[in-house]
């Protein structure tokens, strides 16, 4: 059950990820999401160890600005959405989620965790590597390093679940000040499907 809910609260949620991290605000508010046309499209997980998402579906929303994620698993069915907004902090980009739908089986654990009101949101940082390689890193380290040294308010379960309930300002000066290298320490790297010609 743990697994599942660590899945989708890191998110798009993260993809059997060992650390989980949610938060009662975002990353920064909607109306100051920018907008990044090259996340539309469908991505496949490189390196095939059956991490938990395979397969992410990117759609934008009209605005350009909104995004709808859909993450799946073929090999045991499990499906989540996730809807989502880029925000900036300097060069970085993160973007904030909310779960939307999932599999009655995910949903069932989210919903069982309590926390799925009190503390909404996710995030992702990510970053390109040209146009058709996607790397995603998820930054529960130093949300949870944050929450513990009294930087950010929240609460800590355990070695790694941390819920952070502090204001957007205050996650985004803690994400923003995280070096590259501990950001994309062990990132999740996804490949564009490219349609054939």
């Amino acid at each position: 059950m743990q697994a599942r809910i660590r899945a989708v609260a890191i998110l798009l949620f993260a993809i059997a990820l060992a650390d989980c991290a949610a938060s009662k605000n975002p990353v920064g508010p909607a109306s100051e999401g920018v907008s990044e046309p090259r996340l539309a499209g469908v991505w496949v997980q490189e390196g095939g160890n059956n991490d938990r998402w395979e397969y992410l579906h990117i759609l934008p929303g009209a605005d350009g600005k909104q995004l709808q994620i859909v993450a799946v698993n073929h090999g045991d069915r499990s499906w989540a959405v996730l809807d989502g907004y880029v925000t900036a902090i300097g060069k970085r980009r993160f973007v904030n989620l909310r779960l939307a739908a999932a599999d009655a089986e995910l949903m069932a654990d989210v919903d069982k965790s309590g926390r799925k009101d009190s503390h909404p949101y996710s995030f992702a940082a990510y970053a390109f590597e040209g146009d058709d390689v996607l790397s995603i890193a998820y930054p529960a380290d130093p949300l949870y390093k944050a929450v513990k040294n009294g930087q950010l308010a929240g609460e800590t379960s355990g070695d790694y679940d941390v819920f952070v309930a502090d204001s957007s300002e205050k996650i985004a000066g803690v994400l923003g000040a995280v070096d590259e290298a501990t950001l994309f320490m062990d990132p999740k790297r996804y490949r564009r499907v490219k349609s054939p010609p």
